[in-house]
């Protein structure tokens, strides 16, 4: 009986141990993502995080309608984001600006669960057609000395055909 115990006991501890193994291991894998946050590597197919920005802030284009394509940003579609942003941040925005030769032809801000109809109801873009080039900016207003603040956290760009 008492070889039996020990086997049991001892089967146990191995269990136990093994348990332990990957414990550490999640951790570690938790920490090395972590890391690669802090470090300004973004979630898959995020946008880029921003030197000095709060830590952990992301954008990335989500959705993408009203087109044929669909796939595809274009004039008149409409674009989505999925962001994260620190809990911290109140009211956080967007802003999607677009560009043709250099020359701001849209820019429509809005917030965080917002979609945006590329060219608007009026715009330069719309007028002229053609293809942009696009920054959607995940920022957040602030106040500083009395003045108000532009704060972006992130920033991530799409061509609009």
């Amino acid at each position: 009986m008492r070889a039996t115990s020990t086997m049991a006991s001892g089967t146990c501890h191995v269990i136990g141990v093994g348990f332990q193994a990957l414990l550490i291991a999640a951790i570690v894998a938790a920490l090395a993502f972590a890391a690669a946050t802090l470090a300004g590597n973004a979630p898959a197919g995020a946008g880029s995080v921003l030197a000095g920005s709060r830590t952990g802030s992301w954008i990335a284009l989500s959705q993408v309608s009203g087109n044929a394509a669909a796939a595809q940003p274009s004039l008149g579609s409409s674009v989505a984001f999925s962001t994260g942003y620190p809990s911290s941040v109140k009211n956080p925005r967007i802003e999607v600006l677009c560009y043709q030769d250099g020359s701001l032809v849209y820019g429509e801000a809005g917030g965080v669960n917002d979609s945006f109809r590329l060219g608007g109801g009026g715009s330069i873009w719309l007028a002229n057609g053609g293809a942009a080039s696009c920054t959607a900016n995940l920022f957040y207003f602030g106040q500083h000395a009395g003045s108000q603040t532009y704060n972006r956290l992130a920033t991530t760009t799409f061509d609009a055909g």
